[in-house]
């Protein structure tokens, strides 16, 4: 068969090179200048490896993407990086049952009851009856109020801000149960490792086109037409559905309604790069759990990956989701840097000495909001137009996004065609 697929990111690239190895014809459009979605990178003057626009990594349970790797003989890393969490403008290591042991801010009954909350999420191989119920109903009651109030309600409100109250259990259950002490990064960055299935994709007689939008997908005479590039027996949209409702005019206006009720927030990042650490503690990732607080994250990406790699400098994310209407998304980078500036300065006095550039990235969706009983909102792959398939983030549940899941999203879609 003849296959368009449209998007490059991860699900598009792992559809296609699946559906290459069952010997059909495949076309990939991207509008962007290089492979790899939310993952996509760039290289500064003097940087050996690429970094990701939007902070990525893998844990070492993400099976998908790490066997892709391997039938790719594509190096992977795997360190074990500290994460810390912000709490009263202090930062406490938690990241093991260990480190939550010792964290001081709460009674050792506290601690003992988060801990034992915690391991039987993780260790509950059932999601299903977990998603009637909302994180916030379930933490306030299980680990008691005054835990909840200080380390996971900021970080439910600075993840997903008005929607905060409306998160399914099950999308929380997930988060604990996948999480790893150690993680893995590609060599050479995200962006290597997408132009290496790209490439792969190429010698197996694959065509992916860059730097072009697809407008229009209609259907014709049991084919797909995609404008000038032709007609297609199958066709696989990995764009947000509220994109798809548009380029897609056939779509029936039910189903157009589920895919725009479907919620999302965007991703505003800024990266510094620094001559010193920010971080002498080698935090790795901090969470902020201050209210009111202008970040979400503090990731110095060259904690856990050597700065070497970027001619000796430091790499810091400064990250949130938030609405696209945010100010923060229309701000210059200097301002938005002024705004976050007094948290900084209170973590290190002098980070601002140490600064040599900083970049800001944003995109309008990167977050799905996971509300209860998801499951029965999700769009199957198969669409009401008979030979298009929908394959994109909203779809990956109860697990949370990234590009392990794209993986994953992608191998199945093409083995549903």
């Amino acid at each position: 068969m003849k296959i368009g697929i449209i998007g490059a990111g991860f699900t598009g690239l792992s559809a296609g090179y699946e559906l290459l190895k069952k010997g059909h014809e495949v076309s990939i459009f991207e509008r962007d200048s290089h492979p790899g979605g939310l993952a996509i990178g760039y290289k500064e003057n003097g940087w050996d490896w690429t970094l990701e626009s939007f902070y990525h990594h893998w844990f070492t349970n993400d099976y998908a993407i790490l066997n892709l790797a391997k039938e790719l003989n594509y190096n992977v890393i795997t360190t074990r990086p500290k994460t810390s969490s912000l709490i009263k403008n202090k930062i406490y290591q938690l990241d093991s049952p260990i480190t939550l042991l010792k964290f001081s801010k709460l009674s050792l009954a506290e601690r003992i009851r988060m801990g034992s909350v915690l391991a039987f999420l993780r260790y509950n191989p059932f999601w299903k009856p977990l998603e009637s119920r909302t994180t916030m109903q379930f933490l306030s009651h299980t680990i008691g109020k005054r835990a909840y109030k200080i380390l996971w309600e900021p970080l439910l409100k600075g993840k997903f801000g008005n929607y905060a109250d409306e998160i399914s259990l099950a999308w929380f259950w997930a988060r604990i149960r996948k999480r790893t002490t150690q993680l893995s990064y590609p060599e050479g960055g995200f962006l290597k490792f997408a132009e290496t299935l790209t490439n792969k994709i190429k010698t197996m007689k694959g065509k992916v086109f860059f730097n072009v939008s697809i407008e229009r997908v209609m259907e014709e005479n049991n084919k797909v037409n995609l404008g000038k590039f032709g007609l297609f027996d199958k066709v696989i949209v990995t764009l947000p559905g509220f994109i798809f409702s548009k380029i897609a005019p056939q779509l029936p206006e039910n189903y157009k309604v589920k895919l725009t009720n479907l919620k999302g927030l965007g991703a505003c990042v800024l990266i510094l790069r620094l001559k010193k650490q920010f971080f002498s503690d080698n935090t790795y990732w901090l969470n902020i759990c201050n209210s009111n607080s202008p970040l979400l994250a503090i990731v110095e990406h060259t904690n856990m990956i050597s700065s070497k790699y970027y001619n000796n400098e430091h790499i810091v994310y400064l990250g949130n989701y938030l609405p696209p209407t945010h100010p923060y998304f229309y701000m210059p980078e200097k301002e938005l840097l002024k705004t976050f500036d007094p948290l900084l300065i209170e973590l290190n006095s002098n980070y601002k000495n140490n600064i040599i550039g900083m970049r800001k990235f944003t995109t309008p969706f990167a977050q799905p909001i996971i509300p209860v009983n998801y499951s029965k909102m999700i769009p199957p792959f198969e669409t009401p137009l008979k030979n298009v398939y929908l394959a994109n983030m909203q779809q990956v549940y109860p697990w949370d996004r990234g590009t392990n899941y794209a993986v994953e999203l992608g191998e199945k879609v093409a083995k549903l065609i």
